[in-house]
């Protein structure tokens, strides 16, 4: 078995989880759940009957998940029980394991979360009789279904990556099963297995190299169709999530959303999404590129659409300063390593990187002008619903507010997932479902009117991508470029710049964070704490980080925006040699050695200045 070194370094083979998963006995298990809805739903339904219950049962969040599974496994064989709870053990051990967010949910969609937020809408206004809680029992049921399918969807490579594709399909297979059972009251909450995989990634996690992990499997294994559709989900979600970011702090600090403040919290804290999006954009890229030169026009516009959402949140970066891209894409503790020989290189992770960046850059040069001419098309039209207005943290988020919705009886319910992500026709109608989300009779008027869809949210978020298209268009036919600056790292046995070169500066202290007190005392850092540093440095928030005998230091990725997008060099001086390496592979092109370096090629000389 081939093991990534940042794998081993963080104590967890590619592949390993706590127990073995028979793919076909869970898609057995829940063939029976769905062979036996009624009764499952009849027995979630005597749950929901809680209106003389204590308001601590009505919020017991652990006690309501054991009672909604003991709905679904009474009857079950005794192998089919011990399959309880396996799937999401497995997603744990492989590094899904959601992160603790106080005050927050964040998790797969959780049937026990919906039905404490069901009691808690109905002790606001008026408890159900049986219909009203039999309508939201089938929405439970569906909601478990998706779940425990989201945690099968990440089983599909465990028998190897051959038999993928018809393990997809099994998937599909059942989530087809499940709304031909459904009553026609319950929406349809997602359709295509394909989202499932990008669904089951989207709670925020501590571990970060799963996410490489999975996608470099769908890039090995599956059918051509099949990746580009899981592409074309994860794209879209990742930018909607972006976007909602974006306004959410524009909003906050009452500041507009090119405010430098939103676009360096946006830019600084989002290395996991930017490093994906380039990994799923690179295929999307290709297949869009094929699509041009064929004439394929319908083929063409469903590609654009989709990329045009995923460079929207930061089409400055993502069109124009892709160097600087990559260098915010990167994440130091997956990416590099220590050679066999002591130098510092990529992993193989890193390296994969790496050639999608490049490859990225390349295509997104030769594609840009007809994406310019495509993004035309997906302009948002007052009085229909646009994707650049929807509004959400977690991909997640969707689905709990249509099942929400579902305790309403005029909910539309031909809409699901997907449509959150398409415009086209029925804007109008898909308007006012998206809108009507968070329109609940126990939500104050002021409170919903916060969440109305943002019709001028969506127009400048297009009208900036449309702008930054038209501007990288214009770059490529001749007019000037904005210069990007260089970090020059001097030799460490000398603190001195070059005398017959111009003068550098030295990167301002404020860049520079420190738990070491010797440093912070000597000038050459600000103070910083140092589990925060720590955390920082595990979600890619800075170009590199080393300990010293004293603390941990870090250089923040806010230089990047500030210094080196404005043009300016600046000098790094007295880096230990390793944290000189690692800087030179997490800043491709933009770190120049200054003794006898080629410029365009740093790290290609990097092995001279380290040894």
């Amino acid at each position: 078995m081939i093991v990534d070194p940042f794998l081993a370094a963080e104590g967890r083979p590619a592949g390993s989880h706590a127990d073995p998963v028979s793919f076909q006995a869970h898609v057995e298990l829940l063939e029976f759940f769905l062979a036996h809805r009624d009764d499952v739903v009849e027995r979630i339904q005597g749950v929901l009957n809680a209106q003389r219950k204590p308001v601590e049962y009505l919020q017991d969040g652990p006690f309501l998940s054991r009672a909604v599974e003991d709905c679904f496994f009474i009857g079950t064989t005794e192998s089919q029980s011990r399959l309880r709870g396996q799937l999401e053990r497995a997603h744990w051990s492989d590094g899904f394991k959601p992160r603790a967010l106080p005050g927050l949910h964040n998790g797969l969609i959780d049937p026990a979360e919906m039905m404490i937020r069901g009691f808690h809408l109905w002790q606001q206004t008026r408890w159900p009789g049986r219909n009203g809680r039999v309508r939201y029992a089938h929405t439970l049921f569906n909601l478990y279904v998706i779940r425990s399918l989201e945690l099968l969807s990440m089983r599909l490579w465990d028998a190897g990556a051959g038999t993928a594709g018809d393990r997809l399909a099994q998937v599909q297979g059942i989530l087809d099963m499940l709304w031909t059972g459904s009553p026609p009251d319950q929406p349809v909450l997602v359709r295509d297995a394909r989202w499932l995989i990008q669904l089951a990634q989207s709670p925020a996690t501590d571990e970060l190299w799963p996410y490489f992990a999975v996608a470099e499997k769908v890039a090995g294994s599956l059918a051509q169709d099949d990746r580009i559709e899981i592409h074309k989900a994860g794209v879209r979600m990742a930018g909607g999530h972006l976007r909602s970011q974006a306004r959410y702090y524009s909003l906050k600090n009452d500041v507009p959303l090119d405010d430098p403040g939103v676009v360096l919290s946006t830019r600084g804290s989002n290395a996991l999404d930017f490093a994906l999006l380039i990994q799923e954009l690179v295929p999307l890229l290709e297949a869009y590129e094929d699509a041009w030169h064929s004439d394929d026009r319908q083929k063409r516009l469903e590609l654009a659409d989709a990329i045009c959402q995923g460079i929207s949140p930061d089409p400055e970066l993502f069109l124009d300063r892709v160097e600087l891209l990559g260098a915010y894409s990167m994440i130091e503790h997956l990416f590099a390593t220590a050679g066999s020989d002591g130098h510092m290189v990529y992993t193989p992770t890193g390296q994969r990187h790496v050639r999608l960046l490049q490859e990225y850059q390349a295509r997104i040069a030769r594609l840009s002008k007809p994406l310019s001419e495509d993004c035309a098309h997906f302009r948002p039209v007052a009085g229909t619903y646009s994707p650049y207005g929807v509004l959400y943290g977690f991909s997640t988020d969707l689905i709990e507010h249509m099942a929400l919705k579902a305790t309403q009886l005029d909910t539309p319910t031909r809409f699901g997932m997907e449509d959150v992500f398409a415009g086209g026709e029925t804007g109008a109608d898909k308007l006012a479902w998206v809108s009507g989300w968070r329109k609940l009779p126990h939500l104050a008027r002021e409170v919903q009117k916060q969440f109305d869809y943002p019709q001028q949210f969506a127009e400048d978020i297009f009208d900036r991508l449309e702008r930054a298209l038209r501007r990288r268009v214009a770059d490529d036919e001749g007019a000037p470029v904005v210069a990007i600056g260089r970090l020059v790292i001097p030799p460490r046995e000398s603190s001195d710049p070059d005398s017959n070169a111009p003068p550098i500066p030295d990167l301002p202290i404020r860049y520079i964070k420190s738990s070491d007190n010797q440093m912070v005392a000597a000038h050459r850092a600000d103070p910083y704490d140092e589990m925060i540093l720590l955390s920082d440095r595990r979600e890619g928030k800075c170009v590199v980080s080393y300990e010293t005998p004293g603390g941990w230091v870090a250089i923040t990725k806010v230089l990047l925006t500030e210094v080196l997008g404005e043009g300016r060099d600046a000098r790094v001086a007295g880096l230990p040699a390793e944290a000189a390496g690692v800087l030179a592979l997490m800043c491709p092109r933009l770190v120049v050695l200054s003794e006898n370096i080629h410029q365009s090629s740093p790290s290609a000389s990097l092995r001279g200045y380290i040894g």
